[in-house]
């Protein structure tokens, strides 16, 4: 892995106190075992790697609880194709969208390369995107049209994902970086962990306490 920093795109502020904002990002080189660079918290997007909070299930230690398989009965899941089915797609994701008031929004175009777990209660409520890399999966995204709140789509899918990622034989499920409120859900699943910088932790007071902080930070545009 070679290591850059982008000092354009950076920031710092040093005169009433030190903030020094570095824009790193690694490239994978061909020698790299991509499923050991995520193991040190590297998640991959696009053509770079970028070090993190990195959240993760460890599937020895994840069991869905009796409410989610009850709920997971209701569903069906079938195989997706983002290329094909992509402008169907794209309508989940203005209503999850919506519902969730994002101010930064993510293209699906930027998934063409994913795998797609479709789910179904007599039409399509909702989408897992996922990759496989090395010996692992990383769920990308997860969006839902929120039609029926009761559902709890979050958890049910994330059993999906794990089922699917077992029958892969992987050792865990990567869950991208956790930051702020809006990933407090990731500590709520068994077998949870996250990326301290120097080891993998399952203590989830550490965690939240982490993202609360995250909340309290202010950045305005430049």
């Amino acid at each position: 892995m070679k290591i850059y920093f982008d000092h354009i795109n950076g920031f710092g502020k040093i005169s009433d106190f030190e903030v020094i904002v570095n824009c790193a990002y690694g490239i994978q080189e061909k020698e790299d075992n991509p499923s050991e660079l995520m193991n040190q918290g590297w998640i991959p997007w696009k053509d770079r790697w970028y070090n993190e909070r990195s959240t993760r299930i460890n599937l020895t230690n994840y069991k869905p609880s009796k409410t989610t398989k009850r709920l997971s009965n209701k569903i069906t899941t079938r195989k997706g194709d983002i290329k094909k089915y992509i402008e169907i797609y794209k309508e989940i994701h203005q209503k999850y969208s919506t519902h969730k008031s994002f101010q930064r929004n993510i293209s699906l175009d930027t998934f063409l390369d994913c795998e797609i777990i479709e789910y179904w209660k007599d039409n399509l409520i909702a989408l897992s995107i996922y990759k496989m890399i090395g010996k692992d999966m990383i769920a990308y995204q997860f969006i839902w049209d929120y039609e029926d709140p009761k559902l709890s789509m979050g958890n049910v899918a994330q059993m999906f994902e794990c089922e699917q990622a077992r029958l892969n034989q992987c050792d865990y499920v990567y869950l991208m970086g956790g930051y702020e409120k809006c990933c407090e859900y990731k500590s709520e699943f068994s077998g949870f962990e996250f990326w301290t910088g120097l080891e993998w932790s399952s203590d989830v007071d550490l965690y939240k306490n982490l993202i609360s902080r995250d909340q309290k930070v202010i950045i305005q545009n430049i």
